[in-house]
């Protein structure tokens, strides 16, 4: 992945957290792309929010955003909903995000 470039979100819905420290506690507690309806990544966003006292947000399929920063499995991005914050990007689910043509 490429700093500065656009991608796109093919099938999932990602938890976007406030803090890289916040995404690796998820990463470890929680599932990090959530396969289903909007309902159940509001509700885990929800849910989550609460249990760690921050906002936690969610980008969904066909969603865009601009890589901010890369540490290892932890990307920075900006949404298309202006949200900044960390998704941790496991080698498992990198084909769902792909780069776009600007």
């Amino acid at each position: 992945m490429n700093i500065g470039k656009l991608y796109q979100v093919k099938k999932f819905y990602w938890m976007i957290y406030p803090s890289k420290d916040v995404a690796a506690h998820a990463a470890v507690t929680a599932t990090v792309a959530v396969d289903s309806a909007a309902a159940v990544a509001r509700l885990f966003s929800a849910r989550y929010s609460e249990r760690v006292n921050c906002n936690v947000s969610y980008i969904f399929p066909n969603n865009i955003f601009v890589l901010l920063e890369q540490d290892g499995e932890f990307i920075r991005i900006l949404s298309a909903n202006g949200e900044v914050g960390w998704i941790y990007l496991t080698e498992l689910y990198k084909n769902d995000i792909e780069e776009m043509n600007q």
